[in-house]
């Protein structure tokens, strides 16, 4: 006997009406003709006419999340570097959360928060046999002043950035060679 038994589908297995995100949906196994075990999804008005002498159980459908969005991490610590030796005018809260980024994942280390001019910076070092070492602007971000930085920050991830306000490969080396 095969119990290999298949997932969840996203349609009703008797109406093809699709299942809408937490519908209630009966599942249930039974023998097909021959004798392997066939899933069948059900609505709720299909369930109605169910056999109960199967396997059933109830369950809520739920849609698949969308993928995460893989990051490109040596594109950010690019922009990093370049912005570094030249950074962009009201760019200074998406420079912090790209800094936070490669903290998180281990390209920089933070080594100290320091104060310079009334204004509070993130000291970095960059792992390597050249160490390299960075301050970053840490500004004090609002609750609103998210949304957009996120906005800003997918924008950059996904590779829909301006042209313009990418750097190049060159301004990344020069910044990172001061």
């Amino acid at each position: 006997m095969d119990w290999k038994i298949e997932r969840i589908r996203d349609r009703c297995t008797t109406c093809s009406q699709p299942f809408g995100h937490e519908q209630r949906v009966v599942s249930a196994i039974a023998l097909d003709a021959e004798e392997h075990a066939v899933r069948r999804d059900l609505c709720s008005e299909c369930a109605k006419t169910l056999e109960r002498t199967i396997v059933w159980w109830e369950t809520r459908f739920q849609l698949l999340a969308t993928k995460k969005k893989k990051v490109d991490f040596d594109r950010l610590l690019r922009v990093f570097e370049a912005w570094q030796k030249t950074p962009p005018k009201d760019g200074e809260a998406l420079l912090y959360l790209i800094t936070l980024l490669l903290v998180r994942k281990r390209f920089l280390k933070l080594v100290d928060l320091v104060n310079e001019d009334g204004k509070e910076y993130l000291r970095l070092r960059r792992p390597g046999p050249t160490e390299q070492w960075y301050l970053a602007p840490a500004p004090l971000l609002t609750p609103a002043d998210l949304p957009p930085l996120r906005a800003r920050l997918e924008e950059l991830i996904d590779g829909t950035f301006e042209d313009q306000e990418l750097p190049t490969a060159g301004d990344a080396l020069s910044a990172s060679g001061s």
